[in-house]
């Protein structure tokens, strides 16, 4: 695949591959607490633990998929199909089998123990979070593959979460439909609820969402408008209909994308050498753990999914339990926050372009941080009305801005090592799901049960997310991610020459001279000088040349403007050629030691002049 340009179907076919994870997880993180402890009628503590144990088997399951969707496949049709999809396709198959099971009564065993219902559910939770581990990281693996561009890679994880929030809206308006569409509506007093089976129209949910919305509604909690063993039936049927919608998506995913067909890091250096270019060295799993960065980026990944998976999970206990709203606003509310996460996503690359993407990230967790202070503050009934959804919608921004900023910096750690990206994306989910499981299952179990305690948790469990957000963005306010340990900090030649304006906008270090192709200039009245210069800086690398150049750069330099080719350059040579620069040229000289990557230097490429060296 043409890693220049990526077509729209491309684009908007890899932006639906996880639309049924999205579909799955937002029912997970949303209505499994809610439909273990009202309907199902487990413990707060045991509903807990369902969850927790489905965050241990993904966290344990993230990392090895990802070891193994980074070796190369050796199977012929496998291989052919590509070692992402077929990862991705394997997990789709194993969701689609397991998650119906967890939104339905227990099988066989209505009648068993907590403990023999318990084990019955952990077995598919395990199923369904291994197979949501191997389309999770398959498919953010799938990103540095597809282009090694920073822009293309934030625009791809907009496109992508921009579709997260269409697939958490299209449930919450399936939820609200079901819901109001009651094959179980309250029977008359002194008679079973569960008995009666007359349904209400669709037009009437759509009145009741009317007058949700205008604040006509009776706010006053309704023990036979809420959730309870009678909706067993709703969430299967629920739970079935996003199976069949995501699958039909997973489809156009494998349908649309086609994999860049993969090459080992052993055949790129081969190729390299015979091209007399040089290589960057492979990134082993080893490696990695030696890198500050990986650990400052796994901590920033886990506040942000801190964050966006506990106002998920706490938002409609928040709504029934605290607010004690009518089982409307369990689908309402979380609708308003992702449709305002939505809309923040459709800017997202603008932003990033402006401000970069730490200074995106801060401000996505001070739009968090205000939701966080208005939970705790509101009360009245002006908040019951309106307020609520002003609330989710500065949560619901916030949680848009920090997801899709903090894998856009996750794919800038990964850079060019793209052999070890699935390995990276799964060691920040496992960080992720195990802090996420424990900290709820502490959460479940220190509930008082009562009704400002999940006020309590959204304000601070979430604030305290952001400002571990802020902390971390802080240490790395000097860190250049990507940018490896040893790696020579003078010269870094990259391969977006024909895009520069990517490598300075909205990126980590804005005090970078690039050099590009149609910047290259023949030194003015020395036609045996090749110079290398910045257009519109005084800051320039110079490099005396006089015997070095090969014959046709020097035809070229003396006889045409069309300069495309600046000559090979060895290690030695260019020392010999730096002895010859004008002190008084006022330009930085470039040690040999500092200039390894300079060595075979050629019109395509992009030479960065790191800022520590423009100060000398």
């Amino acid at each position: 695949m043409d890693k220049q340009s990526l077509p729209w179907v491309t684009k908007l076919s890899y932006g639906v591959g996880h639309v049924f994870n999205d579909l799955c997880a937002s029912m997970w993180f949303t209505y499994l607490l809610i439909y273990y402890e009202k309907v199902l009628l487990f413990s707060s503590t045991m509903a807990g633990l369902v969850l927790l144990v489905g965050q241990v088997a993904d966290g344990i399951s993230t990392p090895i998929v990802g070891i193994f969707s980074d070796k190369e496949n050796k199977i012929g049709l496998c291989a052919r199909y590509g070692r992402r999809k077929v990862w991705h396709l394997l997990g789709t198959l194993l969701v689609f089998l397991s998650f119906p099971f967890i939104f339905n009564s227990c099988l066989g065993c209505q009648d068993a123990d907590m403990w023999a219902q318990f084990a019955y559910y952990c077995f598919f939770v395990c199923v369904f979070q291994f197979g949501w581990a191997c389309v999770q990281i398959s498919h953010l693996a799938l990103i540095p593959d597809l282009t090694y561009k920073k822009h293309q890679r934030t625009e791809l994880n907009s496109i992508r979460y921009a579709f997260t929030v269409l697939a958490n809206l299209s449930v919450f308006t399936i939820t609200f439909v079901v819901l109001n569409t009651s094959a179980n509506p309250p029977g008359p007093i002194g008679t079973n609820s569960t008995a009666s089976t007359t349904m209400v129209p669709v037009t009437d949910a759509s009145d009741s969402l009317t007058s949700t919305l205008s604040g006509e509604v009776d706010y006053s909690h309704d023990d036979t408008n809420s959730i309870g063993p009678e909706d067993t039936t709703k969430f299967r049927n629920i739970a079935l209909i996003c199976c069949v919608v995501g699958a039909v998506f997973s489809f156009v995913f494998h349908a649309g994308v086609t994999e860049p067909t993969f090459v080992s890091h052993k055949t790129k250096t081969k190729l390299a050498l015979e091209k007399n270019q040089t290589s960057n060295k492979a990134m082993k799993k080893i490696d990695w753990f030696k890198e500050l960065p990986f650990y400052q980026v796994a901590l920033l990944y886990m506040a942000t999914r801190l964050y966006v998976n506990l106002y998920q999970v706490y938002i409609p206990l928040y709504v029934q339990d605290t607010l004690l709203l009518s089982e409307t606003f369990v689908a309402t509310v979380p609708f308003a926050m992702y449709l305002a996460g939505f809309v923040g996503s459709l800017i997202m690359k603008e932003i990033n372009k402006k401000i970069g993407r730490k200074g995106t990230f801060t401000l996505g967790c001070c739009v968090g941080l205000t939701g966080c202070l208005w939970v705790w503050c509101g009360k009245g009934g002006y908040f019951n009305q309106w307020g609520v959804f002003l609330v989710a919608a500065l949560l619901g921004i916030g949680g848009s801005t920090l997801l899709i900023t903090s894998l856009s910096i996750t794919a800038d750690l990964i850079g060019e090592n793209v052999e070890g990206g699935a390995f990276v994306y799964g060691f920040m989910s496992l960080v992720d799901k195990i802090s996420n499981g424990i900290i709820i299952m502490a959460i479940q179990n220190s509930d008082p049960d009562e009704s400002w305690y999940y006020r309590s948790v959204i304000a601070f469990a979430c604030g305290s997310a952001c400002l571990l957000g802020i902390l971390v963005i802080i240490s790395l306010r000097k860190v250049k991610v990507g940018q490896r340990k040893g790696a020579s900090q003078v010269l870094d030649i990259l391969a977006e020459s024909d895009d520069s304006r990517s490598s300075v906008e909205g990126i980590d270090n804005p005090v970078i001279c690039v050099i590009s192709e149609d910047k290259l200039s023949p030194a003015v009245g020395s036609p045996k000088v090749c110079q290398l210069r910045a257009q519109g800086t005084r800051t320039s690398c110079q490099c005396d040349i006089c015997s070095l150049c090969h014959q046709g750069t020097l035809n070229s330099i003396s006889g045409s403007n069309n300069n495309h080719y600046a000559g090979h350059l060895s290690v030695n040579d260019l020392s010999t050629s730096t002895n010859h620069i004008d002190d008084n040229l006022g330009v930085p000289q470039l040690p040999t030691h500092d200039t390894p990557s300079m060595c075979h230097p050629g019109a395509a490429d992009v030479l960065k002049v790191s800022h520590s060296k423009v100060e000398e």
